[in-house]
């Protein structure tokens, strides 16, 4: 089958000269044909983190898919429409997912705006309703926010009426706005910092990060200054290897080893949660904006660009 995969000698992004082999699924997993795969940053970010780089070359690449069932497990069958966490991959033409991570497609709802859903707009849910803010009297920086988990990290949290900060550049201000955003802080403005005028000290509950890593800046040091007391700085990459080795130990061991008032944000993917979503969708409430590519090499290498770019907004889905 085709695929975009990590390579054998860097582990970078490519797509394969190879065909690649058709995977098989184990008793609790269904094979599907992939109609639609969306990028993450996670996706680019996994070849440097020790603990699962290893397992990267030659692998295909994308963790998002949708797509329809090919070989059924327990109540998914031949024919099925389904999404979620593909186990081996998504940029391919075929792949497997554990039945306990996926969700059947609502009638109306497109695989391509599916397959937008399950890692950028899940861990963001998660993260706001497991620490809280989806109540009303709450509320949340989310930095950001114009892209995949940023956008619907807003929607999500003015449906359940939360106040909402959020940091994004001028030209996407007004989308931002139009998602609920209350207060819409400009980075892009000469001497921006946080705290800031629109968005004091002691201000929020919850600082929900999706711009600080390795390869960008760090709001950090200053974001945090937004927080109340015991308030929560949820980042969706870290800044350095230690941060995602502690996150990592955190769920062995039954003690926190992350950062006091800190933890990484990554998706939890399970059925109840991407139904949670699609009600989401069908309801009006949570609109994902696409931009879709094709399933070819400058496809997929145009999917790359726009995560390196970190100027996309919305979801990049690709289209098979």
């Amino acid at each position: 089958m085709k695929a975009c995969i990590y390579t054998p000698e860097k582990s970078e992004v490519k797509w394969s000269t190879q065909e690649l082999a058709l995977p098989t699924p184990a008793a609790d997993q269904v094979q599907v044909k992939v109609l639609a795969a969306s990028i993450n940053p996670i996706d680019l970010a996994l070849p440097v983190i020790p603990i699962v780089q290893k397992d990267c070359p030659g692998r295909p690449v994308g963790f998002d898919f949708a797509g329809e069932v090919t070989i059924g497990s327990g109540e998914y069958k031949k024919g099925d429409l389904v999404y979620g966490v593909a186990r081996q991959g998504s940029f391919c033409e075929y792949t497997v997912a554990d039945v306990s991570r996926i969700a059947r497609i609502p009638k109306g709802m497109s695989p391509v705006v599916a397959a937008s859903l399950p890692v950028a707009t899940l861990v963001g849910y998660q993260a706001l309703r497991d620490y809280g803010i989806l109540s009303p009297g709450k509320s949340v920086l989310i930095i950001g926010a114009s892209g995949g988990t940023g956008a619907s990290a807003v929607q999500i949290a003015k449906a359940h009426g939360a106040k909402v900060y959020a940091v994004c550049s001028g030209r996407n201000a007004d989308y931002v706005k139009s998602l609920g955003a209350d207060v819409v802080l400009d980075y892009t403005k000469d001497g921006f910092q946080l705290p800031n005028g629109q968005c004091p000290a002691g201000t929020v509950d919850m600082v929900y990060d999706c711009v600080t890593s390795m390869q960008d800046m760090n709001y950090e040091p200053t974001a945090r200054g937004t927080l109340k007391e015991g308030g929560m700085y949820v980042c969706t990459n870290a800044t350095n290897l230690n941060d995602w080795m502690a996150f990592f130990v955190d769920r062995l061991v039954p003690f926190s080893v992350q950062r006091p008032n800190y933890s990484l944000a990554l998706v939890d993917c399970n059925t109840k949660d991407l139904n949670d979503l699609s009600d989401m969708v069908s309801s009006g409430k949570l609109h994902i904006q696409i931009k879709e590519v094709a399933f070819t090499a400058e496809g997929c290498k145009e999917a790359v660009d726009a995560i390196v770019s970190r100027k996309i907004r919305g979801k990049v889905v690709i289209k098979m």
